[in-house]
């Protein structure tokens, strides 16, 4: 017990060390003498740069997480999927990286949802200056990105998917989102909005998983059931291709 007492005590004696140091970074970046005692007016100046540098750090982790990749592991963990995107251009990789590793992988429904050539000027990045030569973000650009990521993802999966169906989104698609075994516990849903002007791989993003045991959260079931609205035949917001 000694033993595990003095263990708690020195890793206690580090922490308080390492708060003191970054106490005194602070307090000597405002001129403050901390050997005085700190006035009502340093304390809060001390708390206010402690937030700013804390915001800072969440705002490069956001930023962070914003680009993202869609992790290969939950195409080998669930037999049906779903996407809504904008072009799909980098999930042909995500199935090849999926595949690479389980050749003889098979799924039992697939389903690609993209949005329609009307509505992609609604997802374009907006700047305030163009930049010469930059297509890629362009109306046209995301057009011709959408037609090669069907074409490669059609080649790609007619043969390792039970059902592979591609559809159009016609008619109001206000979040993209990736849709994994929704129907049962264990499912995950990872959604992103899109954002005025924001190219779409820089929004930020949620998961919601079904996990085991456990009542699907009220996030999940709406979202869910925003994709079994898009699956229905009789839907108004999207058509096969």
């Amino acid at each position: 017990m000694k033993e595990n007492d003095q263990v708690i005590s020195e890793v206690a004696n580090a922490k308080n060390q390492s708060v003191l140091t970054s106490l005194q970074t602070l307090a000597d970046d405002i001129g403050c003498d901390l050997t005085k005692g700190p006035s009502a007016k340093t304390t809060k100046m001390l708390i206010h740069k402690t937030e700013s540098q804390k915001f800072r750090r969440s705002i490069g982790t956001l930023q962070l997480k914003a680009k993202k990749t869609l992790p290969h592991t939950l195409l080998l963990s669930h037999d049906t999927a779903a996407f809504v995107g904008l072009t799909h251009d980098s999930l042909a990789s995500v199935f090849r990286k999926a595949l690479s590793e389980e050749p003889r992988r098979k799924w039992e429904r697939i389903c690609i949802f993209y949005v329609s050539d009307s509505l992609m000027d609604n997802f374009k990045e907006w700047r305030k200056e163009s930049v010469e030569g930059d297509q890629d973000d362009t109306c046209a650009g995301l057009i011709q990105k959408k037609r090669a990521s069907q074409e490669d993802l059609d080649i790609l999966l007619r043969d390792k998917a039970g059902e592979l169906c591609f559809y159009e989104i016609t008619h109001h698609c206000s979040f993209f989102g990736s849709f994994f075994g929704w129907g049962s516990p264990g499912g995950y849903i990872h959604v992103s909005p899109s954002i005025w002007g924001v190219g779409v791989k820089m929004c930020p993003s949620n998961g919601y998983r079904w996990e085991l045991g456990a009542r699907p959260s009220h996030e999940f079931l709406a979202y869910r059931k925003g994709l079994e609205n898009l699956l229905s035949s009789e839907n108004p917001f999207a058509m096969p291709l």
